[in-house]
């Protein structure tokens, strides 16, 4: 029977995170395998980003009882690439509902994702000692993170402005999106009342750029980009380590648990065929999870043993804890009348939004904690779904609405939420697995009063924004934040620390328990902050690789 291989590293998550820490660890000459619970992606068969709504069965939107309806962003362009809940279920406390939105493939939530690349700041990585005494300071600074965020930029391509803002650390950006006609006069409003909007910060590319086209407007980046002008780790990261003589990746592979050896330590991984149902194992002298937040959080309760009896690393008792996302509130839009009866053009070039009003509440007080931000858009987007509160039949209602379809403008509001413990996820103690049999996770998850306090702020100030530009609000109710996970921002579960009967993993993602196992995804964020996580979680993971790979050359793991 011929020998095991033995790889120097195994990756486990072809996403963000672990795409990335599978691209740092082969370029540093280690062997590397990467598993992917899903399939190869082919943008040019799998992407529908060229289809007109009325092409498609149900335009666009899906069947009007949609299994999937609840997660905003599966439609019928997307909804081949998701997972459906209703099938892949999970579980969640009565009372406390959860979206939990996944892709299983190469590139993962990459594939369509918003692309808003925002550094965190100074005080977001200090926020118990430079904002409020609330909640754990991270065990890493900015300015530990500060290069690795330039590297990220470079690498994968961003855009934006030179602001010079005091807790929105400016990058290594290409030239800027330019603001749409509606945006423009947003940004006046903003002036008036004393707020600052700039043009937003995406990984879209506004130049050619490793061998990659520059964007050309030709649609709305979140169903899929065939000519791979925006990042995702399907076309920007597998493809240049692919074919290298020290990786492999498999597809179809989801992870059941980690394997340990009779020290305890991590020896490699089982996991399941999703083809096949055949189950396998694999070996490797370092473990990375890169699989998400979620995902990474269930392998490791599902690997249980006589050395780590309540899931793998978690002497301290808080893996799972201190979910996190970001909760939106203060989605307000209108109508500009200066932009009435202008010609229609294609605004949803270059996917969504291309303004941002970053957080500005900083050394104010309010009767809440932390902050939030405004992410804008404006014109002619491919659904007009404001269509449906216009009264009328006939000729006389497409005028009503083609009357004002330039004019409108958008404020999506996302705020900061914070670490609870009693927001958190366990294996499902009903036995629920999913269609491979691997043990589920259930969410006990809600928004806290802080949180509720913040939607109302949200709320007022979008309306203040909005009439200062001289916009035709159009009416709303305010509700509750949609529930935890909506945003598709979930981080926690596996906190970085100092302390290891406080956190789970040290400030470079690594297990305080077992050396050799390395968690490179949003699980390790201490706090989440108002600015979308993508951008710091690939920062994190380059960082922790390099440490990784010096610690594995010394011996140390």
């Amino acid at each position: 029977m011929p020998k095991q291989e033995i790889y120097d590293v195994i990756v486990v998550g072809a996403g963000a995170a672990g795409s990335m820490a599978a691209h740092v660890l082969v370029n540093k000459g280690l062997k590397v395998l990467l598993l992917e619970a899903g399939r190869m992606v082919d943008p040019f068969k799998d992407f529908r980003t060229h289809a007109w709504p009325y092409e498609l069965k149900f335009r666009g939107k899906g069947p009007p009882k949609a299994e999937y309806d609840r997660l905003w962003k599966i439609d019928e362009y997307t909804d081949h690439l998701y997972l459906n809940p209703h099938i892949e279920r999970y579980g969640e406390a009565p009372g406390k509902p959860f979206h939990w939105t996944r892709i299983r493939a190469v590139g993962g939530r990459t594939i369509t994702w918003g692309r808003v690349s925002l550094r965190f700041g100074p005080i977001d990585f200090k926020p118990r000692s430079m904002q409020d005494g609330y909640g754990e300071d991270w065990p890493i600074s900015y300015e530990d993170l500060a290069p690795y965020y330039d590297k990220v930029e470079e690498l994968i391509g961003v855009n934006g402005s030179i602001e010079r803002l005091p807790n929105l650390p400016d990058g290594k950006f290409l030239p800027a999106l330019r603001l749409r006609c509606g945006e423009t006069l947003l940004k006046k409003g903003c002036e008036k009342v004393g707020i600052k909007l700039i043009p937003t910060r995406t990984a879209v590319l506004t130049v050619n750029h490793r061998g990659r086209a520059k964007c050309h407007y030709c649609g709305y980046c979140g169903r899929g980009c065939d000519t791979a002008s925006r990042f995702s780790s399907l076309e920007a990261l597998i493809p240049e380590i692919n074919g290298r003589p020290n990786f492999h990746l498999r597809t179809n592979a989801a992870v059941r648990e980690v394997l340990v050896d009779e020290n305890g330590k991590a020896r490699g991984l089982a996991y399941v065929d999703s083809v096949t149902r055949q189950e396998y194992e694999v070996r490797a002298r370092v473990v990375v999870l890169g699989a998400s937040t979620i995902e990474s959080t269930r392998i490791m309760l599902n690997s249980k043993s006589r050395f780590h009896p309540n899931g793998l690393g978690n002497s301290s008792g808080m893996l799972g804890h201190y979910v996190m996302d970001n909760f939106k509130a203060g989605f307000l839009s209108g109508f500009l009348p200066l932009l009435k009866n202008t010609p229609t053009v294609n605004d949803d070039g270059a996917g969504g939004g291309h303004s941002l009003i970053p957080r500005f509440n900083l050394g104010k007080k309010n009767d809440y904690l932390r902050g939030f931000q405004y992410q804008c858009d404006s014109g002619s987007t491919i659904f007009p779904n404001y269509a449906r509160q216009f009264s009328g039949f006939g000729s006389q209602f497409k005028k009503s609405v083609r009357e004002v379809y330039p004019s409108q403008v958008f404020l999506y509001g996302q705020g900061e939420s914070l670490p609870y413990f009693d927001n958190y996820v366990e294996i499902d103690p009903d036995g629920l697995k999913d269609s491979l049999g691997i043990p589920q996770v259930r969410f006990h998850v809600y928004w806290h009063d802080n949180e509720l306090k913040m939607a109302e702020r949200m709320f007022d100030q979008a309306e203040e924004i909005l009439r200062a530009a001289g916009a035709e609000i159009r009416p709303y109710s305010r509700v509750t934040p949609p529930p935890p996970g909506d945003a598709t921002h979930e981080v926690g579960t596996a906190r970085m620390g100092d302390d290891a009967k406080k956190s789970v993993l040290n400030g470079f993602g690594q297990s305080h328990d077992v050396k050799n196992l390395f968690v490179v995804d949003g699980s390790c964020f201490v706090s989440n902050p108002e600015k979308n996580p993508t951008l710091t979680i690939m920062a994190i993971c380059w960082r922790a690789c390099d440490y990784l790979a010096e610690e594995l050359k010394r011996g140390n793991l």
